[in-house]
């Protein structure tokens, strides 16, 4: 059973100085994306704060550095002695990052370069400022680069990876999805290539069904949107919503839940140890907690709607 790690995500913006048209956030995520506001910043910031132990946040976006108080957050979060995981399309001056890694120090347990080959301008001048980030780093912070696998993009990033190699860089690879869904590759050399630097936990859950398996999402491991809204996971299911934090609605589980929901989309969670496989609640106690989790959601629908 692995050993579960309390994450939280926090999406501070929804800006992006790139538009990849593999983006599974493009619908709502653009240059004139709106950022996190003061007001739920003020909101946040104390409620981890109050949060039991040690807890890993994971700044994202859209592009986390765009926020205007980004390295506001980092020092504060780091201050509360919370680690930062940081995911970047790493496109902002090598100054930037070597800013991040001086504020969080040993706090900063992980920060992941997103390659996009359809934006970047230059591979060489990306993966120079990776070596030189490689080298200033904290020995506690775990870089990696990693890119989004396609058909036609098959010789660059074997070329990629074999760079990577040489500077002692991690490098993985992302299944492309379309609306939620894996792609199906149209090169068998493609399928064998991303397979054989796959990120962790994304073969598990292809194919696999947790409906009814304990999860401690929601209680060790939950989403700040950022308007302010709390949700347990990435998948649609009863009792997803726990509340907003900046209208001081939220409630976090104190007790796991059975997953309600038959597709695991999301590795987050999985490489978080929130997913405890094997451990399944008795059938009786989960079509309870089931059917009352989908009238407690419709009813807070309900009132969010209609209720004001």
């Amino acid at each position: 059973m692995p050993t579960p790690i309390p994450t939280i995500e926090w999406e501070i913006t929804t800006a992006c100085n790139y538009a990849c048209s593999y983006c599974v956030q493009k619908s709502y995520v653009s240059k004139h994306g709106k950022h996190c506001s003061d007001e739920t910043i003020a909101a946040v910031l104390p409620m981890i704060a109050e949060l039991p132990g040690t807890w890993q946040i994971k700044l994202i976006g859209g592009e986390p550095l765009l926020h205007p108080r980004f390295f506001e957050l980092c020092e504060t979060l780091t201050q509360q002695g919370h680690a930062l995981r940081i995911t970047t399309n790493f496109s902002l001056p090598l100054e930037k990052y070597a800013q991040l890694a001086e504020i969080a120090g040993e706090y900063l347990t992980s920060l992941t370069a997103s390659l996009h080959l359809e934006q970047v301008k230059s591979v060489d001048a990306f993966l120079q400022k990776a070596s030189a980030f490689q080298r200033l780093k904290s020995e506690n912070t775990d870089f990696s680069v990693t890119s989004v696998c396609l058909d036609e993009t098959l010789e660059a990033l074997q070329d990629v990876a074999a760079r990577c190699d040489r500077e002692g860089i991690v490098f993985s690879l992302q299944h492309a999805k379309f609306q939620t869904k894996y792609i199906t590759y149209q090169r068998k050399e493609v399928e064998e290539f991303l397979n054989s630097r796959l990120l962790k936990n994304v073969e598990t859950l292809q194919n696999a069904n947790f409906f009814g398996t304990v999860c401690l999402t929601g209680m060790s491991f939950f989403r700040i949107l950022m308007n302010g809204d709390v949700k347990r996971c990435y998948n649609i299911q009863p009792r997803l919503f726990l509340g907003n934090i900046t209208k001081g609605t939220f409630r976090r589980f104190h007790a796991p839940l059975p997953c309600m929901s038959p597709r695991c989309t999301c590795t987050v969670p999985a490489n978080c140890g929130m997913i405890q496989y094997g451990e399944r609640v008795c059938r009786s106690s989960f079509l309870f907690t089931y059917c009352a989790g989908w009238f407690q959601t419709l009813w807070m629908t309900f009132a969010r709607k209609f209720l004001r």
